[in-house]
């Protein structure tokens, strides 16, 4: 599995945190907003997107949630090649020489049951 070190995480954090402005934009979401949506304060990516403070390991992770599921935000980071293949294989879980997922597909039928009833399948179902 893929490790990386504490530099590669600062690296990281940085390239991130000087994108955020950027990826705010894409989200569509105020300094407020995108602090609520990752859990810390909106004075917190201030002092991050002016470098008044540095970015955590676990802010960043919480943004790339947030990122994940936007669509045009992750597109961005694959457009730019923000993080790289690394990230990717780190949380995937994945060895080194295993190319990370970059495209993850949902089945018609089950956005289907999700819209419909707004519920996820039930436990025990098939993927």
């Amino acid at each position: 599995m893929v490790v990386l070190t504490e530099a590669e995480k600062k690296e990281m954090c940085r390239i991130v945190a000087d994108h955020l402005p950027k990826l705010r934009q894409l989200l569509n979401v105020t300094q407020a907003e995108l602090g609520y949506l990752c859990g810390f304060s909106r004075i917190r990516v201030s002092q991050i997107e002016t470098g008044k403070a540095h970015m955590s390991w676990s802010q960043l992770t919480s943004i790339m949630f947030v990122c994940s599921l936007n669509l045009r935000a992750k597109e961005y980071f694959y457009a730019n090649d923000l993080l790289g293949p690394r990230f990717l294989q780190f949380i995937q879980r994945k060895d080194e020489n295993i190319p990370p997922d970059v495209n993850v597909t949902v089945r018609p039928e089950l956005i289907r049951m999700y819209q419909q009833d707004g519920k996820l399948p039930p436990v025990g179902y098939s993927y």
